[in-house]
């Protein structure tokens, strides 16, 4: 079986917990947050994308701040340039001011652009979820798939979007049909182990089944 290195990555993932693209997606946003942080944060275009989007969004921002270990200066870089960009664009604002002082302001503090990490998040996505669809006419990584826990459905939506055939979308579906009837009869086997009735017999894979289906509902956290 030949494939392509993103092809190969998400055969790899499908042994993995969780939706594969979501976990490709969220190592490869937190790759890229760590390079801008240490490598390009003085590079104008960095500053540039950061400044336009008024900062990384909230997931981001957060993210780099609790997950990119001392990156505390590279926050410093980032944002002292955009404190002091807003600051400019806003205008001085005093008691006195009228309403075209602070419709500058608003103006200024509005969003010119998305935000940098987003971006890289969406183009990751689309990559990865094109890959998937025109590698599941290869029978073994479509058996992989199949045992994998599928498709979020942020993601199964997005790929019903993305560029590919209709054979590989009804392929997808198909398979992603099976793996939620799966997850449905896991929840419903875990309502009624919880039926006082029934709540002496050992519990299996459906003990984990209502944390696997916000994970299949919602994705992964953080991501977004």
């Amino acid at each position: 079986m030949t494939l392509s290195s993103r092809a190969y990555a998400l055969h790899q993932a499908f042994g993995l917990p969780g939706c594969p693209v979501c976990r490709l997606t969220a190592d490869s946003v937190h790759e890229y947050l760590g390079s801008l942080v240490y490598e390009y944060v003085n590079e104008l275009s960095t500053h540039t994308a950061v400044r336009a989007a008024r900062g990384f969004c909230t997931a981001h921002a957060w993210h780099i701040q609790d997950q990119i270990n001392a990156s505390a200066l590279g926050i410093a870089i980032l944002y002292e340039g955009l404190v002091r960009t807003l600051l400019k664009e806003m205008g001085e604002a005093r008691p006195s001011s009228g309403r075209r002082q602070v419709a500058q302001a608003a103006d200024a503090l509005k969003p010119q652009g998305p935000c940098p990490a987003c971006v890289h998040r969406d183009t990751v996505e689309n990559h990865l979820l094109r890959n998937l669809l025109e590698t599941l006419k290869q029978d073994d990584f479509a058996g992989a798939f199949r045992a994998s826990a599928g498709l979020c459905l942020p993601h199964l939506r997005l790929a019903l979007y993305t560029k590919g055939s209709p054979a590989a979308k009804a392929t997808l579906l198909a398979i992603q049909q099976v793996i939620w009837t799966q997850l449905q009869g896991d929840l419903a086997e875990y309502i009624r182990r919880n039926d006082y009735r029934f709540t002496a017999e050992p519990m299996g894979d459906e003990g984990t089944s209502s944390r696997r289906a916000i994970e299949q509902l919602a994705g992964a956290k953080g991501l977004r």
